[in-house]
Parts: structure tokens; sequence; C-alpha cells
């Protein structure tokens, strides 16, 4: 983690911060490993802090390596202003994207010469950019969705519900070692496929439903994202029509991605032949987004994020087309940034698995 570090440190020193005070719980384990539910981390310029309660003290030496560890006894956020003088002009960051009210007027409170600033925006600068770890994480986390996928092609028929796939990917993916599941994953079959984030229900699926899933698996705290759509019985000429505009949408994007292209230009790539196809006003969300330790995470693919692609960042690419009381296709795969283009990290077909209507004995 000494390297994470060091790029945060590095942040200060551009930006004049005396010190970074992290409390949510993935920034936490982003900068220290330390997993436990409670807990502050207080990074200064020649020291690293870690404190927390007696719950977890000795879990906290154990994984925050480099650290000291301090046990609380008294108010945690109490305890972290005491490192910093309560007289003097200085400047401290904080998470203001995620931090709750009461705690930032505490500490400026407890400081009222302090400057209190978002620091949010320098750490997620560093954690666009994936580490070796990150991204192996990650692809043990996108390979068991692929293999749920392959598992649940052969569960789905005719008179399941939607609920009932989802607790088939559920049990599978738990089985093949996802630590979580996503917890947004969408299961929408026949005309709720069309919504882009239908959760499941008692639906039955029928003959003739598109059946649109999108779930993930999360490994050492890191999120995969997936989707596939897949028909009951063999396609109309209209769900193959615009479940093939989905697909060359989906690929002429990979075929472009890279180091390099903005995620704007991207957005347009996938947008457009949408768009030309007539489909423009049916694909409503960005082209994509980055993932990592929450499920969306900076930069995202659409059209007012001009952030420039660069080796290292993880990025899903998942174009869509949704027609209300029809139906919707999403095909999502994700891929990670290289110096010369990208790597694809799902290894799914994207040929449209047509379900059989019949079981076969």
């Amino acid at each position: 983690m000494q390297h994470r570090v060091s790029k945060l440190k590095k942040k200060m020193d551009e930006n004049g911060w005396e010190g970074v005070i992290l409390l949510s719980v993935d920034n936490r384990y982003y900068f220290s490993s330390f997993q436990g539910s409670s807990g502050a981390v207080l990074i200064q310029k020649d020291s690293e802090t870690l404190l927390t309660d007696f719950r977890y003290v000795d879990q906290a030496r154990e994984q925050a390596k480099g650290y000291e560890v301090v046990q609380h006894q008294q108010n945690m956020i109490e305890m972290v202003c005491n490192y910093f003088p309560s007289n003097k002009a200085i400047t401290i960051g904080l998470e203001l994207d995620s931090l709750p009210a009461e705690i930032y007027l505490e500490i400026q409170s407890r400081l009222p010469n302090a400057k209190l600033v978002d620091a949010s925006p320098a750490i997620y600068d560093i954690r666009m950019i994936k580490d070796e770890s990150e991204i192996a994480s990650i692809q043990k986390a996108i390979d068991i969705c692929d293999q749920a996928f392959d598992h649940i092609l052969g569960f789905i028929r005719p008179g399941v519900s939607e609920k009932e796939i989802g607790l088939e990917l559920e049990i599978v993916m738990r089985k093949l070692g996802a630590q979580k599941i996503k917890p947004n994953h969408v299961i929408a079959s026949g005309p709720r496929s069309c919504l882009p984030h239908g959760q499941a229900t008692e639906r039955i699926v029928e003959v003739g439903d598109f059946v649109k899933m999108d779930y993930g698996a999360i490994v050492d705290g890191y999120y995969s994202d997936f989707t596939r759509t897949v028909v009951i019985g063999p396609p109309s000429e209209k769900q193959q029509e615009i479940y093939d505009i989905v697909l060359k949408a989906q690929e002429e994007s990979l075929k472009q991605i890279g180091p390099g292209k903005t995620c704007s230009e991207m957005d347009e790539v996938g947008r457009s032949i949408i768009r030309e196809a007539g489909y423009g006003e049916n694909f409503g969300h960005s082209l994509g987004h980055s993932l990592g330790l929450a499920i969306h995470e900076k930069p995202g693919m659409r059209s007012t994020d001009h952030t420039v692609l660069q080796e290292g960042m993880v990025i899903t690419v998942e174009p869509g087309i949704y027609i209300p009381d029809f139906g919707g296709v999403r095909i999502e795969d994700l891929v990670v940034i290289t110096k010369d283009g990208h790597k694809n990290l799902t290894k799914s077909t994207k040929e449209l698995q047509i379900i059989p209507t019949t079981i076969e004995v």
C-alpha cells in the first residue's frame, strides 16, 4: 500500500495540505488494507496513523503494515483532531463527497483555524489507475460472472421467475468464490427488459421473452460488472435487429478503445451507431464507467466526461437499446486499458443465446 500512500502525499505537497483524514470504508481499505468497519486513517507528511476501537486493534496491526495503530479511548474525531495544532492556520483534506455534515462541523469546531478542503478529486485521480493486484482481483470477479453465465444458460426456461434466476446466480457466484454480490443486479424479462435497472420480480419468464441479466461478483472488495441478454425461443425479426445493433455498437467501441481516447469520444462511437440505426432516443445512459472498490467510479464514458483514458484504467463497455412495452438489450464487457490498446477481461460469448422452449429428457 505504500506506493498508494506516496501518491497521496505527492498530492498533499502539490496542494499544500498538512494532512488528509480518511473515514470512508473504501478509502481506508485502499490506503491501508484495513478491513474493519470502524476507524480513521490520518496521513501526514511524515507519518501514517490508523485509529480504531478495541474490537479491531489486532486486526489493524495485522493488515495495516507501516501504520501506527492507535486505539482511541474517546471520541474518535476528537482524537484525530488532536494530531493537529488548533491554533494554526493549516489546510486539511477531507472526503467531502461522503463525509457526514455533523463530522465536518465537529472537525471545524475543534480546529477553528484550519481550512478544510475537498480531497476527493485527488483521491479519485489516484484510484482511477488500477495496479496489478487490483486488476487481478477484478479479473477473478469477472471470471466468476463468466462461469455463472455458462451455468444460468442451462437453468433459464419458460416457467421460472426472474427472482429464481437471480437467486440461482447468487448461489452459483457464492459457490465460485464471490465475497459478495453486486447489490443492484438486474434480472428483467419480456417487456420489463426495457428497464435499464429493472430489479427481479415474481414475473414468470415466457416464450418469446428477452431476459436481460446485469450482475456482478465482488472479490477482495473489488467489483465486476457483467451484462448479457438472451431470448426464450427463436427471436423475432425486431428482437434480432436490435440485438445486432447493440452488438455492433459494442464491438466497434471495443475496436477503438485505448489510451489517448477521451471518454466522450468513446461514448460517441457507440452512441452514433445506435442513433444512425434509428434508436438514439432508446439509449439513455452512458457507454460505460470505471469500477473498483465501488461499482461506479471515475471516469465515466459519457458526453460530458472528457477524461483521457490511460493505461491501468478499468472500464465497462455497455451500450443498450430499451423500447417501452417491447423490451431491451444490453451487452457489457469489462476491459483494462493497456499501453497499446486494451485487454478484455470478459470471456463470455456475445452471440445471441437462444434458450430452448422445452426440456429434453
